[in-house]
């Protein structure tokens, strides 16, 4: 014994040192398939007594899993996301799972780099906030070629797969019902919207269009528009297209001057599509010298924490980040496991809802 600890303990030594086969010590240690209580017991006894260490490649070879997720997210640094990886690493390893994440700063070649990657790693599945809604063929090839994936945040149209996601329509529709209830009728609206172009944004706010190439778009900030769209149009109160603000690319840079845009048309209220779209937004209303709420009322798309602190706090949806994570993992640890393997395939497409954090930022106006 004191031969094995001189060098790296293998599962043959394991097996060995435990009189049993190297599938059955395999499956004891890989917690797969069925060993009995007492050989179990026998195996890990033995691999402690060794100082044996698990070789994850070795392992996957021998269960045909390695008991590893891949996750893509755009932004490591972004609130949200940072909260759906901890909540989706959390529920992975408390079911004997580990995650490897990786960042693609909204870039479709990081992106591409990352899913190979993956696969050459013979991951059990990955869980994706795709960075482009037009570019799906790495995608398409990875769930071909026997890939598992679970699609948060962003949806693609013509993936095979599952998703969980918010229900971005709805509840954008409420944040718009809030402001139009207290009795604004300029609401302005800021957020991304490339997959729209700029010569048919107009269009698209006038007359509630969606063009079939559009419609194949389930990028949050257009399902939050459409959202903001239908309290309008419930509500009776016709939108004006100069307080639809598209920034065209994703950065808060992009937010300030697009909403300084939108300011010179004297907006009562303002509701920001996410996080990085509200930090633009914001800056450009202090900027630009106007009080919350008392010059306009302010409504965030994502709860941000600094957004209690500042004086007045701003009203927010809180998305269910923790759910978003959990969900995504169980649904691929279920996949792993083979409870979802009917076919043809079942997917899962969970829409998970927000809720509004009321703070004070929307004033009510009365006519």
């Amino acid at each position: 014994m004191d031969d094995h600890k001189s060098r790296h303990a293998t599962i043959v030594d394991v097996a060995q040192a435990a009189n049993v086969s190297v599938a059955t010590a395999g499956r004891a240690l890989g917690d797969y398939g069925y060993v009995r209580p007492e050989t179990k017991k026998a195996v890990l006894s033995a691999a402690q007594a060794l100082n044996y260490k698990k070789n994850i490649a070795a392992q996957a070879l021998i269960s045909g899993s390695a008991r590893t997720f891949g996750m893509i997210v755009s932004d490591l640094s972004s609130e949200f996301y940072s909260n759906i990886i901890k909540s989706a690493v959390n529920y992975s390893r408390r079911h004997g799972y580990c995650v490897l994440i990786y960042d693609t700063h909204e870039s479709l070649a990081i992106e591409k780099e990352a899913v190979a990657i993956f696969q050459k790693h013979r991951v059990d599945g990955i869980i994706i906030a795709p960075a482009s809604m037009r570019s799906i063929g790495h995608l398409r090839d990875f769930v071909a070629g026997g890939g598992r994936i679970v699609q948060i945040d962003r949806r693609l149209h013509g993936l095979a797969g599952d998703s969980v996601t918010l229900d971005n329509r709805r509840t954008a529709a409420a944040c718009t019902t809030r402001l139009l209830d207290a009795g604004h009728r300029r609401i302005a609206y800021i957020g991304e919207l490339d997959e729209i172009k700029p010569a048919d944004l107009g269009r698209v706010v006038t007359d509630h269009a969606v063009t079939d190439q559009v419609r194949k778009g389930f990028a949050p900030s257009f399902q939050r528009l459409m959202g903001y769209l239908d309290a309008h149009r419930d509500a009776g109160v016709p939108v004006c297209a100069d307080l639809v603000g598209r920034t065209g690319n994703y950065s808060w840079e992009a937010a300030h001057e697009t909403t300084q845009a939108v300011l010179r048309h004297v907006p009562t209220g303002l509701l920001t599509s996410d996080g990085l779209m509200t930090v633009g937004a914001f800056r450009a209303v202090r900027a630009e010298g106007k009080r919350i709420p008392d010059d306009i009322s302010f409504m965030s798309f994502d709860d941000l924490e600094w957004l209690q602190f500042v004086d007045p706090p701003v009203s927010a949806v809180a998305q269910p980040c923790a759910q978003i994570g959990e969900e995504a993992a169980r649904i691929l640890i279920a996949m792993a496991r083979g409870a979802k393997n009917s076919l043809p395939p079942q997917y899962e497409h969970v829409q998970l809802n927000g809720s509004i954090v009321d703070r004070g930022s929307v004033r009510v106006i009365t006519h």
